[in-house]
């Protein structure tokens, strides 16, 4: 079965609402038996010019989990701090099958 993620890119506008929405974020993942790939960190832009800042991808076992975790209450309770203090793009990606 094909893994599901979610991808984002984001730049932070105001840290005290995103640190709201970081601190419980890696919980809930958890919960969905989701797993960091990628969070923030190095990045070396080789084409074109993104205009996020930061990177996040995170894997679950399938994308039907993915689905789950992104429309589980307590996601939707802790985005309003992301909303408040990001701004980009969150999307569910399914894995090559």
């Amino acid at each position: 079965m094909a893994k599901g993620y979610l991808l984002g890119q984001i730049t932070i506008n105001d840290k005290d609402q995103y640190k709201k929405y970081n601190s419980k974020i890696g919980g809930i993942i958890d919960e969905y038996g989701g797993k960091y790939l990628v969070k923030g960190g190095f990045r070396v832009v080789k084409e074109g010019y993104p205009s996020w800042q930061r990177d996040v991808l995170v894997e679950f076992k399938d994308i039907e989990t993915a689905k789950l975790f992104f429309l589980s209450k307590k996601f939707k309770d802790i985005s309003k701090f992301r909303e408040a203090g990001s701004s980009g793009f969150l999307i569910l990606v399914n894995g090559e099958t």
